[in-house]
């Protein structure tokens, strides 16, 4: 991770304000992707926080100067404020670092705080490349949908990305894992492998990631050939999943009969 001294739009819009009144927070994720890769913001703004305390600080300032509420969950809240929409989340960190560290996609991981810029490694130049690149999954079905979102906005998976989110979801489902890194699933993905005795962890591997791959591409090709039929973004994301994770099913199945097929020879 890195940082640099960096001041923006942002400032003025809201962080300025907040800062003038002591509240401790930051801006992170997709509004800031947007930001400096030149797309329309359409996104909201998620707003940060290290405790509760400072989210409810910052949430009776917006109120109190203007601010309407959209809707308010125990998750967080959405605010009106000076004509934008921002985010207040629950997920609480020591800053912002912390926070994007557990962000799924490398082009999502910025973060300011009005007086820096907070940044993965590779983010920028992933950014740039128009790539997702995995880095933590703590909902697969969540980050399903946002790689879906994310295509839609001209970014792509390479195979070895889509073959690590059809692991992940593999073995999430099966293990009921609440969070893991893509590194963390492969020693997970080892264990599972032990129930095949007789085929090498290599050789379940190389079948595995073939049927997830062929997998995801029949759900992909699913999903577009239904986009033109489907009425709005929300219908589109919904469908879209469902045939995405409908194609891991049934790529998972299918691998594993071929693995079983081979242990019983």
């Amino acid at each position: 991770m890195k940082t640099k001294s960096f001041k923006s739009k942002f400032n003025e819009l809201i962080l300025d304000d907040l800062k003038s009144k002591n509240i401790n927070c930051w801006i992170a994720g997709g509004a800031l992707r947007d930001y400096f890769s030149g797309r329309d913001m359409i996104t909201d703004c998620d707003m940060f926080f290290p405790n509760e305390k400072e989210y409810m600080k910052c949430r009776q300032f917006l109120i109190d100067n203007g601010g309407e509420i959209i809707w308010e969950s125990d998750n967080g809240v959405k605010i009106n404020y000076k004509g934008s929409t921002f985010d207040l989340v629950k997920f609480f960190a020591k800053g912002p670092m912390e926070t994007i560290e557990k962000f799924d996609f490398t082009i999502s991981q910025f973060a300011i705080d009005g007086e820096k810029l907070y940044y993965g490694d590779n983010s920028f130049q992933d950014l740039n490349d128009n790539k997702l690149i995995l880095k933590y999954i703590t909902n697969p079905l969540s980050t399903l949908k946002r790689a879906l979102s994310h295509y839609a906005k001209g970014f792509y998976m390479t195979n070895d990305e889509v073959t690590k989110l059809y692991t992940d979801c593999f073995i999430m489902s099966d293990f009921n894992l609440e969070s893991v890194s893509p590194y963390q699933a492969k020693q997970v993905k080892r264990s599972l492998y032990n129930n095949f005795n007789g085929v090498s962890d290599d050789v379940v591997g190389k079948i595995m990631s073939k049927w997830a791959y062929l997998g995801v591409i029949a759900g992909l090709i699913g999903t577009y050939g239904y986009l033109g039929l489907l009425k709005n973004d929300k219908e589109k994301l919904i469908v879209g999943s469902l045939f995405t994770l409908g194609g891991l099913a049934i790529g998972s199945y299918i691998g594993t009969r071929e693995i079983e097929k081979l242990k019983n020879n």
